[in-house]
């Protein structure tokens, strides 16, 4: 096992945060750039392959008019060349419509590799901590919000 650096973990959470800020975006392309070509998404089945994975993802994604999506921790256990393994703790917090409301709370197992100086997720095994009700009963994010980078 070779121990993370601060570089590592440093790189590996910008992949976590890139994953997060996506979601909150609803931004497939840049959701998608989180993953190897080849990775795979364990969310009950295996789903293989970025060009496989988007589209499913933008298909999920269609049927929620409202998400928040943060990081709480991450620990990167293990970094050998081009490959690392890490976990991650998420909430998100979901507002369907008509005041049905979900909160979150995740862990992500991990798998990374490195492909040309860039980390990317090579597996993620969805791991439920808590699902329930929450008091999320505002109106959310904005349309307009979706897709767009803030201004800085």
């Amino acid at each position: 096992m070779g121990k993370p650096t601060a570089t590592d973990y440093t790189e590996l959470r910008m992949v976590a945060e890139r994953y997060v800020d996506a979601v909150n975006r609803f931004d497939g392309e840049a959701w998608g750039e989180t993953w190897a070509p080849d990775g795979e998404w364990h969310v009950g089945e295996v789903h293989k392959g970025r060009d496989n994975l988007v589209p499913l993802w933008n298909g999920i994604m269609a049927g929620i008019p409202m998400v928040y999506m943060k990081v709480y921790s991450g620990v990167i256990d293990d970094v050998t060349g081009d490959t690392a393994t890490g976990r991650w703790y998420l909430g998100e917090f979901l507002h369907f419509g008509e005041g049905n409301t979900s909160e979150n709370c995740i862990c992500y197992q991990d798998t990374y590799t490195r492909i040309d100086g860039q980390w990317y997720i090579q597996t993620r095994q969805f791991v439920g901590v808590y699902q329930g009700e929450t008091g999320l009963t505002g109106e959310g994010f904005k349309p307009e919000f979706r897709g767009t980078a803030p201004a800085v």
